[in-house]
């Protein structure tokens, strides 16, 4: 019989005993001497900054594979290059030294979360190897220089949080690996490069918070892999392309604070993946037809519609509701009707903001049947009656909130904010943003409404709610002692209602209590004194001439200049199509990025 070759064999066992040798060689690479021309660009780069690199050597050191964030590898026998440098939140500052084009074979590169300031050397886009180039959250300037597109081997770039300007150029032709791409919170505007329609590969596309306008006209049947897709707080026009529904992998799209017009697309159905959409704050009409098509978005946890649909009507039927749902905004719209009842569809919702309409009714008692509900903000519309004691049953802030399951933590980007003296909402100014939709602390807010009867006593089982906000009501009786249970409360305005009676003083032991107002209200007898209430101001009880106090100076009597149970100016009506609402509000605002901040 004939031998079988062995050639296959060796074939196969050379290169293991190749691998074998470098990884046995990687072990020892911290202990040979460094290439010269890497040693003296490493050098070069620590000279040219304000100050040294920490536990990096002075000089006479040849082995540079061994200081902090160095990685270098084999490429023969006896030749150490340096591939990595990795030199995140070191508090480096200074320009970026062109010396770095020394390290030619480099593909990682990181240096965000520094002060590096200038712009970016051209000579640093001769890295043909260049994998990685991470320039995040530092105070560069200046345009990105078109030599971005000669780096054919960039899988991820990452230039956000800086200062750059001028248009994002378009040179993406080349970059037919990249996967992920973050240039926001820049000053970047024009008009989307067209030519990153050619990156394929391309999962994460964050251009969030700059000024770019026109069309969003990307060629998306090309983008088929796009998972993030942020182009929120720009000036983007037009309609949202059908074009989308292309990017079957999209899990979070935010297309929140542009100029955006039209209607919802009806193909935006087919986006099964999608878990977060935030269409907060454009022109967008037909809230109906949004809601129908995005219904079919059955694995949807976020939704963010607000500042949209001015004037139009809530609606009631047509609707199955959304039974995924975490989390959803339909505020500042000026909707009429009232809180419709396929609602009570959404028994996951988590966070529900329907703030500053017009919608009339009664509260629903089915909220209380929410068991994970933790925010709810019907702020500034025209409901009447009782508030249900459903309400004070809210599972979610009766007992300690489970984790969350299921929630995408991958994308950080604005999804709210909260203006940080809670009434005047200033979008850039001392406002409080969050990341994701369960950082929002526990809220009831029933503020501006036209509400009666007494408050709850039964509020005192709220022991998880920091904020109760029932301002502005028609509310009466006197303030229940119960309410002092509320072990974990941070705010309580109960101002401007028709409350009776003295304030007790068992709401001293509430130690976390930073906000209480009773203002203009019929409050008689002595202010308690102790704990948080002797650091509240005059202002929290002033308009309640029966109140007196030996700590405090006496409240001159104010006249109330306010809009009356829950009267709505129309001026203000008249501005909630621009991204933020103008004036008092005391609810969150809701602006679902989704989420994605993020990052």
């Amino acid at each position: 019989m004939r031998a079988s070759p062995t050639y296959p064999c060796n074939c196969i066992l050379l290169p293991l005993l190749f691998l074998f040798y470098l990884e046995t060689g990687a072990t020892n690479v911290h202990d040979q001497s460094c290439s010269p021309s890497d040693l003296r660009a490493l050098y070069a780069f620590a000279r040219s900054l304000d100050r040294g690199i920490r536990d990096w050597p002075a000089a006479n050191s040849t082995r540079c594979c061994g200081w902090p964030g160095v990685r270098c590898a084999l490429f023969s026998l006896s030749a150490v290059r340096v591939v990595g440098l990795d030199l995140s939140g070191k508090g480096l500052e200074g320009v970026l030294s062109p010396s770095l084009a020394g390290l030619d074979k480099l593909t990682f590169l990181n240096l965000s979360s520094n002060s590096f300031r200038g712009s970016i050397p051209p000579e640093l886009l001769r890295l043909k190897f260049l994998e990685v180039l991470d320039l995040s959250s530092n105070h560069l300037s200046g345009e990105l220089p078109p030599g971005m597109g000669n780096l054919s081997n960039l899988s991820r770039l990452v230039v956000s949080s800086n200062g750059f300007t001028g248009n994002i150029p378009d040179v993406f032709h080349d970059l037919r690996k990249l996967e992920v791409l973050s240039a926001k919170s820049n000053g970047f505007i024009g008009r989307l490069p067209s030519s990153l329609s050619s990156c394929s590969m391309l999962t994460v596309l964050d251009l969030f918070n700059n000024s770019l306008g026109g069309r969003i006209d990307l060629d998306f049947r090309r983008l088929d892999r796009l998972t993030t897709l942020n182009l929120g707080w720009n000036r983007l026009q037009g309609l949202i392309p059908q074009a989308l529904s292309s990017c079957k992998a999209l899990k979070i799209l935010n297309l929140s604070r542009n100029n955006l017009s039209g209607q919802v697309p009806e193909k935006l159905c087919r986006l099964r993946s999608l878990s977060s959409l935030n269409l907060d704050s454009n022109s967008l009409s037909n809230l109906s037809q949004a809601l129908g098509v995005l219904q079919g978005c059955h694995n949807l946890r976020v939704l963010g519609l607000a500042s949209n649909f001015q004037g139009e009507e809530m609606p009631t039927t047509g609707i199955r509701g959304f039974q995924r749902l975490r989390a959803m905004s339909i505020g500042y719209c000026a909707l009429t009707g009232r809180i419709p009842s396929w609602l009570r569809n959404c028994e996951e919702l988590r966070v529900l903001g329907l703030p500053w309409n017009r919608l009339t009714g009664e509260i629903p008692s089915w909220f209380g049947r929410f068991d994970h509900l933790f925010l709810l903000d019907l702020a500034n519309n025209s409901l009447y009656g009782e508030i249900p004691a459903s309400l004070a049953e809210l599972k979610s802030l009766t007992s300690e909130i489970p984790p969350q399951d299921g929630v995408d933590f991958s994308i950080e980007f604005p999804f709210f904010g909260w203006s940080s003296n809670q009434q005047i909402l200033e979008p850039l100014k001392n406002q409080q943003m969050y990341k994701h939709y369960t950082d929002f602390p526990p809220a009831v807010i029933l503020s501006y409404n036209r509400l009666n009867g007494s408050i709850l006593k039964e509020f005192g089982n709220l022991r998880y709610l920091h904020r109760l906000d029932l301002s502005r009501n028609n509310l009466s009786g006197s303030i229940p002692e119960e309410l002092s249970s509320m072990v974990n409360l941070e705010r309580l305005d109960l101002s401007f209602n028709n409350l009776s009676g003295s304030i007790p003083s068992s709401l001293t032991g509430l130690s976390f209590l930073s906000f209480f107002s009773v203002a203009f209200n019929h409050m008689r007898g002595l202010i308690p004194i102790g704990g948080q209430f002797s650091t509240f101001p005059c202002s929290s009880f002033e308009g309640n001439p029966g109140l007196y106090s030996d700590s405090l100076h006496f409240c001159e009597p104010v006249k109330e200049t306010y809009p009356k149970e829950g009267d709505v100016d129309e001026d203000k009506i008249a501005f909630m199509g621009l991204p933020f609402a103008i004036g008092m509000a005391s609810g969150f605002v809701f602006i679902v990025y989704v989420l994605m901040c993020c990052w």
